[in-house]
Formats: C-alpha cells, structure tokens, sequence
C-alpha cells in the first residue's frame, strides 16, 4: 500500500494536479495487463481512457476553433487529427514520465513502460479521471498547458494534412512510386485490440507504428516515416 501511496504522490506532483479522489488516478493508470492477473481488482484505465478521448477531442477542437479561425473547416479537422493521436499522446506521456507510474501485470513489465499505446491510452485516462474529479475546466487546464506547444508548432508548420496522405504526396514526389502498408501483428482481446503496422516503398520498409485500429496504426507509421525522413 506504501509503494502505491508514494507512486500517486509523484504521479500528482509530476502531473501537477491534486486528485480529491485519489481511486480515480489509481484507475487511470492501471492497464489491462494488472486486471488478468489480479481478476478480484475489478479496474482498468479502458472506460476512463473513452472518457479522456472525447474530453480531449472537444478541448482541442475548441481551441483550434477559436484560435486559427481563418482556417477552413477541412483544415481544421486536419490539424486536429495532427494533435489528437497515439504519436504525440505517447510524446506527451514520456514528458510527463507516465511510464513510471503505471500499474502493469508482471507478463506486461519489460516493455509495457516504452509502449507508445499504453502511454498514450493512460494519458488519455488521465484526463478522464480529471474531468470527473474536478470538472471540465481543470481538464481545459491540464490538457492546453500540455498540448499548446505542440499545437502552435503544427499550425505554425502548417502540419495540416494527415500523415498518410503527406507522406503519399512526398514518397510520388520523390519516387514516383505509392506507399503500401500491411498490418503485420495484432495483440490484446477481441474488443480491444492493438495493431501493428509497417509502411513501405517497394521493398522498403520505411517505418512501424501502432494503435487501436488498422488506420491509426497505419497513420503513426506514416507519422513517424515522415519524422524520421525516410524517404
């Protein structure tokens, strides 16, 4: 209990917000992996992390909104995918050292810790927790101070265009030649899967990414075969 108590204490400094109900962090950072092996515990992260999706989805639209009103209503659904998804939730959650604090079964230790999509569902998580705990305001606070670089950066670089369709543009560009991508692995219960996937050109295997269905797996390989300049 002790290790538990101390881990919430340095989740919340590190996060920066108090928890008036502590079981609710304690949820939010508790992955799947802990609840089958420990079936009498009875909670994970999975409902708080639907939550903290839709809070996040409406604070960051919001705020795109009313920020960048002169972009179009394609654009701005653009930008937001930009920033709404499992590469920068998982960047935002190793700024924040959620790996840390995450409670995992021990089958899910060696590389539960590093895994983009259990950083990136727990963030999403927290912000659950905190909108039920504090209300939509704080959730508004947490989420701009965390995400607000990141969201000036890309409208700043007019990172508009999803990942596929600007990695599309540049592999014709450059190659003349269309991305391929394959679903090479897939993992987790039937309701709740994560896949893998890889993109190519040709017989090149540009980069790998992951997510809870086919085309967010596919978007972050694209995502990071862009930022790793691939091509």
């Amino acid at each position: 209990m002790k290790k538990i108590d101390n881990r919430l204490a340095l989740a919340q400094k590190k996060l920066k917000v108090t928890f008036n109900n502590q079981d609710l962090l304690v949820e939010a950072l508790t992955h799947r992996s802990y609840l089958a092996e420990n079936p009498k515990k009875e909670i994970t992260n999975e409902k708080l992390e639907f939550l903290g999706d839709a809070v996040l989805d409406l604070v960051v639209t919001d705020f795109i909104y009313n920020n960048y009103r002169k972009l179009s209503e394609g654009d701005l659904a653009k930008l937001r995918a930009n920033i709404v998804n499992a590469e920068v939730l998982a960047t935002i959650a190793k700024k924040l050292k959620i790996g840390e604090y995450i409670v995992l079964g021990k089958g899910a230790e060696h590389t539960g810790r590093k895994t983009d999509s259990i950083l990136g569902d727990a963030v999403e998580a927290i912000i659950g927790a905190i909108y039920l705990d504090q209300g939509i305001d704080k959730s508004n606070d947490f989420i701009i101070k965390n995400f607000k670089s990141i969201i000036k950066s890309k409208y700043k670089l007019k990172d508009y265009s999803d990942p596929k369709t600007a990695l599309q543009e540049r592999a014709i560009l450059k190659t003349s030649q269309m991305p391929i991508y394959k679903i090479v692995k897939e993992k987790g219960p039937y309701h709740d899967r994560t896949f893998h996937a890889e993109v190519f050109i040709g017989d090149k295997m540009l980069a790998s990414g992951e997510g809870k269905s086919k085309k967010k797996a596919e978007q972050q390989a694209a995502a990071k075969a862009l930022r790793l300049k691939s091509l």
